[in-house]
């Protein structure tokens, strides 16, 4: 049976294809959990790390989970959710089918010191008024960085829950629908920067989901 095992993680999503040789790392994220599945590694598939010289320090297969709604058989391009121990000196994250890598992603560097940010919420659309945008001061100073991805999180003021609604995205810009959080009028909202393998908060405030 599947158990859960706490610890220093990288969470990885991917896409492959074994059939065509091909594959895409979509998302890089921390994780402090790791659900120990009982399905059986795909051989073809696997995930490698690397330090910032290239040398490997982990490689492993990975499980490939398949659409079974896909007309007879198993589809072609399969869905990967892997978590891989955090290593000394981890810089990227390669993904090879049959040996050969189809998709790679570099970490890049977080700053050595977090600036202050001010962080609200603009006003209301009159066509979507429970829908208002993620507004920070200094969002002009953020900018898409290869390496570097951004994260949201939000913890309404009747719940003791953090709620992801966010991830992988270039730059901190969406919007907050407070209908996702039924009887709530404030929520904390926390932004983290990530290079995938470690992450920093960026911005933390409290927030009225209902001032206009």
């Amino acid at each position: 049976m599947p158990s859960i095992v706490t610890g220093d993680f990288v969470h990885v999503v991917a896409t492959v294809n074994t059939k065509a040789t091909e594959g895409k790392i979509l998302y890089v994220n921390p994780s402090s959990t790791t659900v120990e599945s009982d399905a059986a590694p795909d051989q073809q598939v696997k995930l490698m790390v690397t330090d910032g010289s290239g040398e490997q320090l982990y490689l492993e297969p990975v499980v490939v989970r398949h659409s079974s709604c896909e007309g007879e058989g198993r589809g072609d391009v399969g869905m990967i959710q892997a978590d891989i121990p955090v290593k000394p000196g981890m810089s990227s994250i390669l993904l090879l089918v049959d040996g050969k890598e189809v998709s790679r992603y570099d970490a890049g560097a977080l700053p050595e010191t977090k600036s202050a940010v001010t962080m609200g919420l603009g006003k209301a659309n009159a066509d979507a008024p429970h829908r208002r945008a993620l507004t920070l001061a200094e969002a002009s100073q953020i900018k898409a960085e290869p390496g570097i991805s951004y994260s949201i999180q939000v913890k309404p003021d009747n719940s003791n829950y953090w709620n992801t609604i966010a991830v992988g995205r270039a730059t901190p810009a969406i919007e907050i629908d407070r209908n996702q959080f039924a009887g709530a009028t404030k929520a904390e909202v926390k932004v983290l920067r990530t290079t995938g393998f470690s992450e920093q908060v960026v911005a933390e405030e409290v927030v009225d989901l209902f001032k206009k």
